[in-house]
């Protein structure tokens, strides 16, 4: 049961105030201790609070809803710890499951207001409720995906993969997510779940897989009998039963004959918990601290995969392997090195003491030797430096000249028998402070360059591409720098004419749109409309058609109503009136509604947090990339089914087009000749936006454009855009 409380621990509730000289913490947890996930968790809160050099009252309550689910029994509980709690309330409050999340949301405006919540809640569940401005906390997303892959990675010849969970409230929630990650991957392997067997039954028929097959173990509390069971208990009995691999979800199963995969871990999530708790004691308020995610790690069982006969090499990079069994050399290692290593150190003293006398006599020659080819290194070094073809400046530590380039003293009109000596700051004393801070961590040891750098100076801005890096001591130490720097001033302004043509090229075609678009519309639009019009009048007309000549006047009739329709959409994609009238949100919701109309194919479309008020160029950046996006997918991904997301994250707009088809090669589609990656490239870069395309043969696309919405811009607005 270790799994389904971790999994719980990923819901938020709220719990009670009270009075007393320490700070007081209460945690509210979904069962009891039995379960060694919530121990689990427990422990990692503890590790984090024990960091803390304040000391706190804590208190540990259970709701126990796997032993106790009756709706009454539950409401005891509660009813007792609001009694409990009602003269000792407590500063802040951790709920562990979904169960104590929803106490605390019914009990804490009337009987815990203000107190912070730190919730622990599994994104998974149905119908999660509306958290309130009190709450922050982790949430936990199945990761059944991963474990999943990683199963098939190790075994790739599997044709059935059996999902093994039990019949309780967190085992049936859990695997109906569960059962939403797998659905992919029934077109390609049988699934199949046995999640309402008790356990001998389900013994017996793990005892009789076939081959080429693979169990997943996700939540098991209960079974159809109504037996409870820990997770370990539960984990040892259908690991040992089952004739092949059995991978899972959760850190604590493993040690029982589970080979592993991508899981959770209950103490990191506890650790995460108590973080967030310290800091909720420290002032900070809920709305300020953001909600994370729970973490996962690749972890295997060393025993499992020899039993099975997997490869190291085929786990996933960074991958953990517990239970690895000591070779007699790993033991005894340290012994064994401690005797040779007093063998080889007697030696290597009288070998020492030997070399240590004839090394007396010629460190004073070496001595001599090095400051003769130190200083003939430095006047090397200075004669390139006066002589190299680039603007280049020798200085020691203090920052002084040493030598300077030609091509130095031409760019900033000095001599160099004139600034040889002085300080770098005194003969550029308009030098950004931060440039002064590069000439320290250079003198340190680093090299830094700049392909771009501003330069506010009196005389104008000036752009300088430069290179900084340490020239060398014999004795390894940097006893100055070198720079080379180069004015680009000329070729960022070329640049920034290039780009004012870009733009002005889009402005050019978004103008041409909104032309023809209303050409459509206002013009072709109607003469059509018109001539339907005197279509059916004509027939309406006593004028004597036969029956046949009817029926054709009727077609031609329909024939020019479709035309009307196709080239009102044909404005429409060329010029959308909802995205200047309504709004971004609402252009791109109607476009994905007629997209899947038109195409036949669903398109799942969701808003999150989008200003009304977007910037005219970004409305238009965002709606004409996902014009393009959406049908180069329908077109080209080969599936009826597609992710379209727009949300607004810190001070940048996102937005996502993901599908799950045939996928393709992102970097050899950039460099063909075709323009439509490139367009939405250069719409994003006009914007100071980003696009990333990130897709997989077999696997699928996603694009994904971020632009900033918050920072002060010259206005872009293209005219004649929707």
């Amino acid at each position: 049961m270790g799994l389904a409380l971790v999994l719980m621990c990923f819901l938020p509730c709220r719990v009670g105030e009270a009075q007393t000289t320490l700070p007081r913490l209460l945690i509210l947890n979904e069962v009891g201790t039995t379960y060694p996930g919530i121990n689990l968790i427990d422990q990692g809160i503890r590790d984090v609070l024990d960091t803390s050099p304040d000391k706190l009252e804590t208190y540990r309550e259970y709701m126990d809803t796997i032993l106790f689910p009756d709706s009454a029994d539950q409401q005891r509980f509660r009813n007792f710890y609001l009694r409990k709690y009602q003269n000792r309330k407590p500063d802040v409050i951790i709920t562990v499951g979904p169960s104590p999340l929803k106490f605390m949301l019914q009990a804490h405006v009337t009987d815990f207001p203000g107190v912070p919540i730190v919730y622990c809640y599994p994104n998974w569940t149905l119908g999660s409720p509306v958290l309130g401005p009190d709450l922050t906390g982790i949430m936990n997303d199945v990761a059944a995906r991963g474990t999943i892959e990683v199963a098939l990675r190790l075994q790739p010849d599997t044709r059935n993969i059996v999902v093994v969970g039990g019949t309780s409230y967190i085992d049936t929630t859990f695997g109906a997510a569960v059962k939403e990650q797998l659905r992919p991957y029934e077109r390609d392997y049988q699934v199949s779940y046995l999640t309402n067997l008790a356990m001998p039954d389900l013994v017996e028929r793990l005892k009789h897989l076939s081959n080429r097959t693979f169990v997943l173990l996700i939540g098991f509390s209960q079974d159809a009998a109504g037996t409870h069971f820990t997770e370990p208990e539960a984990s040892a009995i259908l690991a040992g039963a089952s004739t092949v691999p059995v991978f899972s979800l959760i850190d604590s199963d493993l040690g029982h004959g589970e080979v592993g995969g991508k899981l959770s871990s209950p103490r990191e999530t506890g650790r995460a918990l108590g973080r967030i708790a310290l800091r909720m004691f420290k002032g900070e308020k809920p709305q300020d601290v953001p909600v994370v995610k729970s973490p996962t790690v690749y972890m295997f069982d060393w025993r499992a995969l020899k039993r099975w006969g997997f490869k190291e090499r085929d786990l996933p990079a960074g991958s953990i392997v517990v239970n690895r069994q000591v070779s007699v050399w790993e033991s005894y290692k340290w012994y064994i090195v401690g005797v040779i290593s007093l063998i080889l150190l007697e030696a290597l003293l009288i070998s020492g003491l030997l070399w240590q006398r004839a090394r007396r006599r010629e460190t004073s020659r070496d001595l001599e030797k090095r400051t003769t080819e130190l200083q003939a290194r430095e006047e090397l070094l200075k004669i390139f430096v006066k002589n190299v073809p680039a603007g280049v400046v020798m200085l020691d530590r203090e920052m002084r000249y040493l030598q300077v380039s030609d091509r130095w003293c031409a760019d900033y009109e000095v001599e160099a028998s004139q600034i040889l000596g002085r300080s770098h700051y005194e003969v550029l004393a308009d030098m950004p402070d931060r440039w002064k801070e590069i000439h320290r961590r250079a003198l340190g040891g680093e090299t830094l360059r700049a392909d771009e750098d501003r330069w506010d100076r009196k005389s104008g801005t000036t752009w300088v591409r430069w290179e900084v890096r340490p020239w060398l001591n014999l004795d390894g130490k940097p006893g100055g720098i070198l720079i080379f720097a180069e004015e680009i001033t000329r070729r960022k302004q070329a640049e920034e004419a290039l780009a004012s043509v870009s733009h002005k090229l889009i402005e050019a075609q978004e103008k041409e749109r909104t032309r023809i678009a209303r050409e459509l519309h206002d013009d072709i639009n109607q003469r059509l409309a018109l001539l339907a019009v005197e279509l059916e009048q004509l027939l309406q007309s006593d004028s004597g058609f036969d029956g046949k000549v009817r029926r054709r006047m009727l077609d031609l009739g329909r024939h020019i109503t479709e035309i009307g329709m196709d080239v009102q959409a044909i404005s429409h994609r060329l010029h959308s009136s909802k995205l200047e009238i309504l709004g971004v949100v609402s252009a791109c919701r109607s476009f994905c509604r007629e997209v899947a109309e038109q195409h036949k194919v669903t398109v799942d479309f969701a808003a999150d947090n989008v200003p009304h008020a977007v910037p005219q160029d970004v409305s238009l950046c965002v709606f004409r990339i996902l014009q393009e996006s959406l049908n180069n997918a329908i077109k080209h991904s080969g599936t009826p089914h597609f992710e379209v997301r727009l949300c607004t994250v810190s001070d940048e707009i996102q937005l996502i087009v993901r599908d799950y088809g045939v996928g393709f090669d992102a970097q050899a589609a950039l460099s063909e000749h075709g323009l439509g990656l490139i367009s939405m490239r250069e719409r994003a870069s006009l914007v100071k936006g980003t696009i990333s395309i990130r897709s997989k043969p077999l696997v699928g696309t996603e694009i994904t454009l971020r632009v900033p919405i918050a920072v002060n811009r010259e206005s872009q607005a293209i005219s004649g855009a929707a």
